[in-house]
């Protein structure tokens, strides 16, 4: 639903020409990126390349989920947060869209002899999520790194019913990971992850989803991806502080919880086109397509 060059309705098209447009002849910049920014970036190439660009995702079996030329020769890619900053570490990519990297990740570019460049380009909230039939329907911030660090044990704690609360946690070096340990701190005696962790975003949601097995779980994740990618009606995001995941929330500041994301280089190993590319997405046209595909421009 979200690959450029296809029938989609799910990415957005400028209303006008770009300003920026490249040809089959141009040296193109290999991209990824996280799967909760698929619709933007690929918003930007379907707006920027040629029509005919190689493109490749795959789905978790590694087949082609779609194929329009060799995996080596993709100049479009989709790997998730964890594959692309791999890639980009290894110079299989020129830009990958992403949340800030990790320590661990940081630590594989300094010993691969690079540095990161993060331009932002947008914001979204990450927010936390039930089932949708908990009756709890918002918690403080304080409520949600007790429950991560075991200091509140049972929904009915924080006005649920008396079952055990199950706080599941995403694979290491993924975005939403990052994002939420940067939420709870580096202070924080966090709960083990290993009996309540789960891989995939889409895997998570599953799990929460689930009313038979897992009715009293907590998970989270970022809004768009919850909210339009996904759209299960088994879970719901909560409130924080009494304040909706809303986009116009994250716009005035007042949701608790609000991520950037950025376009991520190689320092001193941009080409041209790639400068020109991020160019583009940090003018008015590129912040339109941030805008109307549901994330919450710069300014």
């Amino acid at each position: 639903d979200y690959l450029p060059f296809t029938d989609s309705t799910k990415l957005y098209s400028l209303k006008e020409d770009s300003s920026l447009k490249f040809s089959e002849n141009d040296e193109l910049p290999v991209i990824d990126g996280a799967t909760a920014l698929l619709p933007v970036y690929c918003s930007f190439a379907q707006t920027v390349y040629p029509k005919n660009t190689k493109c490749w995702a795959e789905i978790r079996d590694g087949n082609p989920l779609i194929d329009y030329g060799n995996k080596a020769q993709a100049v479009i890619d989709y790997s998730n947060t964890v594959g692309a900053y791999k890639a980009l570490i290894n110079g299989e990519r020129d830009i990958i869209f992403a949340a800030k990297p990790s320590k661990e990740q940081l630590q594989a570019a300094e010993e691969a002899g690079i540095e990161f460049n993060l331009t932002p380009i947008g914001y979204e909230s990450f927010v936390f999520i039930v089932n949708s039939k908990n009756p709890v329907d918002s918690l403080t911030v304080s409520q949600i790194k007790d429950i991560y660090t075991g200091k509140i044990t049972n929904w009915n704690e924080v006005g649920g019913k008396n079952m055990e609360i199950r706080p599941f946690q995403r694979d290491e070096n993924s975005g939403s990971q990052t994002a939420f340990l940067t939420f709870m701190g580096s202070d924080a005696n966090i709960l083990p992850p290993e009996t309540h962790q789960v891989f995939g975003m889409d895997g998570l949601v599953d799990v929460v989803s689930d009313y038979q097995n897992h009715k009293n779980a907590i998970g989270y994740s970022f809004r768009y991806y919850i909210e339009t990618m996904m759209n299960n009606p088994g879970v719901k995001m909560l409130a924080l502080n009494g304040i909706e995941p809303a986009k116009e929330n994250i716009q005035n500041k007042t949701y608790p919880i609000f991520d950037t994301f950025y376009a991520v280089t190689v320092k001193g190993r941009e080409s041209e086109n790639t400068r020109k590319f991020i160019e583009w997405i940090l003018s008015e046209q590129g912040q339109e397509i941030v805008d109307n595909v549901g994330y919450v421009r710069l300014n």
